[in-house]
């Protein structure tokens, strides 16, 4: 009855390290506190600039911004950290009116990379 007490403790036991170890390893990974332009935003212009915030600052070297509008891909270019947990980067290129989905891929220093994304419109003319 003893070694069977005992192999239930151990087998609980190793249970909650592992979701202990699993819980861990979730809260370490970077994760998206804000973006410019904002998530769902409906803007009067085209935007020169993408930056995305994290809770974390991200591995420069693992991490990228994309984005696509109604045309297709934009010029996404000069990816960089302005030393506030974010990366930012230009877009050049004509942007008409329509949806647009910004992309970005990032990994904190667990070297874990995830990716997301944020929308935004644009519509000219007071519509």
């Amino acid at each position: 009855m003893k070694d069977r007490d005992r192999f239930r403790s151990t087998r609980t036991f190793g249970s909650v390290a592992l979701l202990l170890l699993l819980a861990t390893a979730a809260f370490a990974h970077i994760k998206v506190s804000n973006t410019s332009p904002e998530d769902g935003a409906t803007l009067s212009g085209p935007v020169r600039t993408l930056r995305v915030w994290f809770n974390r600052e991200p591995d420069l070297t693992l991490s990228k911004l994309e984005l696509t509008g109604p045309n297709g891909p934009l010029s996404v270019e000069g990816l960089h950290t302005m030393g506030e947990k974010d990366l930012m980067a230009r877009v050049s290129g004509r942007m008409p009116d329509g949806s647009y989905t910004a992309k970005w891929q990032a990994a904190g220093d667990d070297g874990h990379a995830l990716t997301g994304e944020w929308t935004f419109t644009i519509v000219r003319g007071g519509r």
